[in-house]
């Protein structure tokens, strides 16, 4: 095989541009800290760090989601025991107004304070967060309740809201955060039994009171039990908060594990392979000098 100069100067043009390829790989990792540039440095650690790129994206989103529901899940609460201590206002009047020292005059009274618990009731159901009535079901748009008239003709008119929202809080998890208005305030009798007494107080109808005496009772354990039910959903979320906390954690770690380079360890290979890029330069210069006249020598 004849080896002429053009033979010698590509192979090691070759040589050298490899190792200085390495080199510039070698620099740019030091200086990002990533091993990781292209796919093609590494197809499997590649495809991992876009896994967990996309795991931890939906993470994030999760994340969100569970703060939207906390916030609306605190907004019920704050409801709900806004409500019970209203339901133990209404019933200690009508208490009070159900005895035989009590006058029309004195029920008259009552029904006025009945009345303002009963609109206090449905503002508290008209709560909004944001730009969304929280009670509103799926039509979180328009206010869930309205009330009417007065005294012996007080009533309330309703979008009947149905429907809460879920949300997605991890993988294959959706909740929905609150009641809808319908739960929380028609079903639970808690419109109705202060309607119904407010109505009582202001006809003097002594029957009538005592009926919802009854009523107001059975609309407090409603709300007790309604409470109680949005207690288990906010565990669920922190719970569910914390589990994708820990996992984010891990997923980050993997990550480092897999892009993270040995500070190190690059830099004694970069100065091994600059030394050796060196000494090959040299020879590469040497060898490409010689005449003729020096292979014949």
């Amino acid at each position: 095989m004849r080896i002429t100069n053009n033979l010698i100067l590509r192979n090691s043009l070759a040589g050298l541009q490899i190792n200085r390829a390495a080199i510039q790989q070698l620099q740019t990792q030091i200086a990002s800290g990533d091993r990781i540039a292209t796919a093609s440095d590494d197809p499997t650690g590649a495809s991992q760090l876009m896994s967990s790129s996309s795991s931890l994206g939906a993470i994030d989103q999760y994340k969100r989601n569970i703060d939207s529901a906390t916030s609306r899940n605190v907004v019920e609460d704050s409801a709900f025991s806004q409500v019970t201590d209203l339901l133990t206002r209404a019933r200690e009047i009508t208490v009070a107004e159900s005895t035989g020292t009590s006058t029309a005059a004195s029920r008259q009274i009552a029904s006025k304070e009945m009345e303002s618990i009963f609109n206090s009731v449905v503002a508290i159901g008209n709560a909004k967060l944001g730009d969304a009535y929280v009670f509103g079901g799926s039509q979180a748009t328009t206010p869930p309740f309205t009330s009417t008239g007065g005294g012996a003709t007080l009533d309330y008119t309703t979008t009947n809201p149905t429907g809460a929202a879920a949300v997605e809080v991890s993988a294959g998890l959706s909740l929905a955060p609150t009641h809808d208005g319908t739960q929380a305030f028609i079903s639970s009798g808690v419109l109705t039994s202060l309607r119904d007494a407010t109505r009582a107080l202001a006809a003097n109808d002594m029957p009538g009171i005592a009926a919802s005496l009854g009523a107001l009772d059975a609309s407090f354990q409603e709300v007790q039990s309604l409470s109680g039910e949005n207690g288990a959903r906010r565990n669920t979320l922190d719970i569910t908060s914390q589990n994708l906390d820990a996992l984010k954690v891990n997923l980050t770690s993997f990550r480092a594990s897999i892009q993270g380079i040995d500070i190190e360890a690059a830099v004694t290979t970069l100065v091994t392979k600059q030394t050796a890029y060196q000494a090959a330069m040299a020879v590469t210069s040497r060898v490409l000098s010689l005449t003729l006249t020096d292979y014949l020598r």
